[in-house]
Parts: structure tokens; C-alpha cells; sequence
């Protein structure tokens, strides 16, 4: 039995006229800021990734519309993970630095494919996910979406052998993405970096 999330169907009182909104009826979601924004870019551009592929959320929309804005990458959305994965697995293959940008819900739906390009083929991809049910996350969803995403993302990429790093801390953003940029490479493997804290909301 589905449990409705009542604290999100108040309806907001009117005093004097005018609407009163409970603080569970305002909306509560956060985006990524523009100057972690800029570090991401910068640094994609440091390393001559151009390629990116994304699957549109919202936590991570400012970087991707930025993205799409600047001549300097190829912007390529897809309408499903499994296909942002395989895109960027078959890009690296050709040589192509690339970067798949999604949330970690899409890479619970994508965990097929990350399995194949991980443990069975060995191809590296580069891969920026948004860190939904972490505990600093402060979106609108609710809690039980991300309580489930908070208990089964980090199991899943570690079942399925894929390193994963968390990033929560904005002075230490860059360094972490170079870092992991270069052991994805060096892997030969999918390599996810989980942003949140900070970095994210």
C-alpha cells in the first residue's frame, strides 16, 4: 500500500486576503550555484572534455543549460540512461573525451549498462551524478523516494565494482575531478563522481 505524503497536501490558508503557505507547501528545491557551475566547466574545458551527454533533472539543470549554451562542447540529450551510458562508452572508444551527466536515480535505471561497460567490457566512462538522498540533500521529493535512493546508491555501484567518489565540498571540487577524470582513464572503467553538500545544494 502506496503511503501518501500527506505533509505535502495542506492547502494554504487564507488570512487577510492573502495566502499563508506552511512551510511544506514552499517550494524547497536547490540547484547547483554558478560558481560551481564555473569550476565544473572550467575544468571539462582544462581537460578538453567536449563531449557531454546529459539526462535533463533538476539539481543539476544550471550546469547542463550552461553547457548547452557554449560553443566549445557538443551537447547531446538522451531520453534514456541506459543510452547516455552506452553514447559515452562508444565515444571513448573512438577516442572522444566524454562526460555523461545524470542523477543517481539514473544510474539505478542505468545499472545494466553500467555493468556491462564496467565489468565486462572495461570501457571508461566519465560520469557526474547529482546525489539524491544524501543527507544534506534538501529537495522537494519525498522522504521516502530519498531514503530509498540514500540506502541502495552507494550499495549498487559498489556491487557492480564501478568506483565512486563524493564531493561535498566546493574548494576541493576541482581537484576531484581531475582526479577522478585521470583514474577513469587509467581504470579502464566507469567512474562516478556523486556531487552533493556544497557542490550541489
Amino acid at each position: 500500500m502506496i503511503r501518501a505524503p500527506f505533509d505535502r497536501l495542506r492547502v494554504p490558508s487564507k488570512v487577510g486576503g492573502k495566502v499563508q503557505r506552511t512551510p511544506s507547501s514552499e517550494k524547497r528545491e536547490k540547484k547547483m550555484d554558478k560558481d560551481m557551475v564555473g569550476v565544473i566547466i572550467e575544468t571539462l574545458k582544462e581537460k578538453n572534455i567536449d563531449l557531454v551527454v546529459t539526462l535533463p533533472e533538476d539539481p543539476t539543470y544550471p550546469l547542463t543549460e550552461q553547457i548547452r549554451q557554449d560553443p566549445f562542447f557538443t551537447a547531446v540529450t538522451v531520453t534514456g540512461e541506459g543510452h547516455g551510458i552506452s553514447l559515452c562508452a562508444g565515444a571513448s572508444l573512438g577516442g572522444r573525451n566524454c562526460v555523461f551527466i545524470t542523477g543517481i536515480a539514473g544510474l539505478l535505471v542505468g545499472s545494466w549498462a553500467l555493468a556491462q561497460m564496467g565489468v565486462l567490457y572495461g570501457i571508461p566512462v566519465f560520469i557526474l551524478a547529482s546525489y539524491r538522498g544524501d543527507v544534506s540533500d534538501r529537495s522537494g521529493i519525498s522522504g521516502d523516494q530519498l531514503n530509498m535512493f540514500n540506502q541502495v546508491g552507494e550499495p549498487v555501484l559498489s556491487a557492480l565494482k564501478i568506483p565512486y567518489r563524493i564531493v561535498e565540498e566546493k574548494e576541493k571540487l576541482k581537484r576531484k575531478l581531475l582526479d577522478a577524470h585521470a583514474a577513469c582513464q587509467g581504470y579502464s572503467t566507469p567512474l562516478v563522481l556523486l556531487l552533493t553538500g556544497d557542490v550541489l545544494w
